[in-house]
């Protein structure tokens, strides 16, 4: 069902595409991604014109939850966490990752405060329900 999405990232490992809130063009833009432990990870595709760079927080069911219902914007769920992964592809396909604090991000990398998730929420709910089931 996951398809393997990023291969030895910084402090992680592999992980696997789970769920897609957001694509543009069949390219995943806001994501959920599991590492081998089942791990959740909320990824953010930030930019895509020389190369990719993708934005990845750790991520639980609580802040999926506010995420989905509009209480917390996407800003908010990247900024939970004291740390977040940095992955960079160059136009030849090579990664390479990263791990910084986020108050080092840049402000750029993220949408704008208030921006909230736009998705199908009934699919979403449902995701959630499921990992939510799947953890107990």
């Amino acid at each position: 069902m996951s398809n393997l999405y990023f291969n030895n990232v910084e402090k992680v490992g592999q992980l696997y595409l789970e769920y897609v809130f957001f694509e543009f063009e069949s390219e995943p833009i806001l994501f959920i991604c599991h590492d081998q432990l089942n791990q959740t990870y909320l990824c953010l595709c930030s930019d895509i014109r020389y190369g990719q760079k993708w934005i990845i927080t750790k991520c639980d069911t609580k802040i999926l939850r506010a995420l989905i219902t509009a209480e917390i914007d996407i800003v908010t769920a990247f900024l939970k966490h004291q740390k977040a992964i940095v992955i960079d592809m160059d136009m030849e396909g090579t990664e390479k990752s990263y791990e910084i604090n986020t108050e080092e991000i840049d402000p750029l990398d993220l949408p704008k405060p208030g921006t909230f998730i736009r998705c199908n929420k009934e699919k979403a709910q449902n995701y959630l329900l499921q990992l939510e089931t799947n953890s107990e």
